[in-house]
């Protein structure tokens, strides 16, 4: 026997790994040395190659994972949750000295087209799984 949970306890449920996946994903990659045997320093996670080679596709798997955990969830406010762990992130983990002045340039040219791969993966997700449950 299933347990059923209200929509707003399932959505906090699927809504709050994301958004420790989203704020994950830069700590991750702003605390990663440089090189290896690189002090460690914090910088700017999307000057990272492997921020881009790896883990934006690890971000877009756990997005579609998440969406297609439960068909009662709206897919297009799933990635909201994981990109306000990004930008939370980003306001909390920043190198010395830099301010969140570039902090709204970030949200159009990061944010939105970011916005549109993780709504195509919860999309692909659901469909799997939709395709899966026949």
């Amino acid at each position: 026997m299933s347990k059923s949970f209200s929509p707003k306890v399932t959505t906090l449920l699927i809504g709050v790994p994301l958004a420790l996946s989203g704020f994950a994903l830069w700590v991750t990659f702003a605390l990663w040395p440089a090189r290896p045997g690189a002090t460690l320093l914090v910088r700017e996670a999307w000057d990272a190659p492997r921020f881009w080679t790896l883990g934006v596709p690890l971000l877009l798997l756990v997005q579609a994972i998440a969406a297609g955990a439960h068909d009662g969830v709206a897919i297009g406010r799933l990635p909201l949750w994981t990109l306000g762990g990004l930008f939370a992130g980003i306001v909390l983990l920043r190198p010395a000295g830099n301010d969140l002045g570039l902090l709204p340039l970030a949200v159009i040219l990061i944010g939105a087209p970011l916005y549109g791969a993780l709504w195509v993966a919860g999309v692909v997700g659901r469909w799997i799984v939709d395709t899966i449950r026949g």
